[in-house]
């Protein structure tokens, strides 16, 4: 069960850090040509509407990625909880049956 929540918590952290990425990549490349249209004679100049759809994309991007490497952490640790109380489980089973009943 443990190796089923470290590869979702890979996946994940994988697809939060490319899905904030596309999301800032995009959001950069259209202000980016806004930019440059402004400066261009007989065009529309940047306005503040712009500045706030590419700050607002900054952070949630940034949210996403942070809440998808937060989210996936958590299912590795957990995973490695698991791991470990099986592994203590089955050395508490090998004690009992290796030591003789006294009693």
């Amino acid at each position: 069960m443990y190796r089923y929540l470290i590869v979702l918590g890979v996946a994940t952290i994988v697809f939060s850090i490319a899905g904030g990425s596309i999301e800032i990549a995009n959001s950069y490349n259209t202000y980016q040509s806004h930019l440059h249209l402004s400066g261009a004679a007989e065009s529309n100049p940047l306005t503040v509407l712009d500045e706030a759809q590419w700050q607002l994309a900054r952070l949630i991007g940034g949210a996403v990625i942070a809440g998808g490497v937060i989210a996936g952490s958590m299912l590795m640790g957990l995973a490695w909880i698991g791991k470990t109380g099986e592994e203590i489980r089955e050395a508490h089973r090998r004690e009992l049956t290796a030591s003789p009943n006294k009693g």
